[in-house]
C-alpha cells in the first residue's frame, strides 16, 4: 500500500499526476493546492511519498515538505515543476522531473522512489 500526498495548484496537471501515480503503484492519495493545506494533509493521514510543485498558489512546495518532514519524519519525495531552479530549498534531496510533464519520467522515477 502506497499513500501519497500530491501537492500542486492546478487541477488539471493535479489529475494527471494522480492517473500516473496510481498507473505506477499508488493505492491512495491526498490533494492539496497550497502550503498550509498540504502540511494539514499530510497530518491528518501521514503519506508514504509526497509529489509537490515548487510554486503553490499559497506558500511553496519545498516549504510544505520540510515541514511534513519536520514533523512525520523521513518521506520520498519527487517534485515535477516548470521551475526547477526554485526548488530551494531542496532539504532533503529529491527527484526533480520539469514540466511539461514526460508520463514516462513520472512513472519511472515514482516506482524508483516510491515504498515497497
Amino acid at each position: 500500500m502506497c499513500h501519497v500526498l500530491v501537492i500542486e495548484d492546478d487541477w488539471l496537471i493535479a489529475d494527471h499526476i494522480i492517473s500516473l501515480i496510481e498507473q505506477a503503484g499508488a493505492t491512495s492519495y491526498d490533494q492539496a493546492d497550497c502550503e498550509t493545506d498540504a502540511v494539514f494533509a499530510a497530518g491528518a493521514r501521514i503519506p508514504d511519498m509526497i509529489v509537490s510543485d515548487v510554486r503553490l498558489r499559497e506558500g511553496t512546495g519545498p516549504l510544505a515538505v520540510q515541514r511534513i518532514i519536520a514533523a512525520h519524519g523521513d518521506i520520498p519525495v519527487m517534485f515535477i515543476t516548470g521551475t526547477p531552479e526554485a526548488c530551494v530549498p531542496c532539504d532533503p534531496p529529491a527527484a526533480v522531473l520539469d514540466k511539461p510533464i514526460i508520463e514516462s519520467a513520472v512513472i519511472e522515477t515514482f516506482r524508483r522512489l516510491a515504498p515497497h
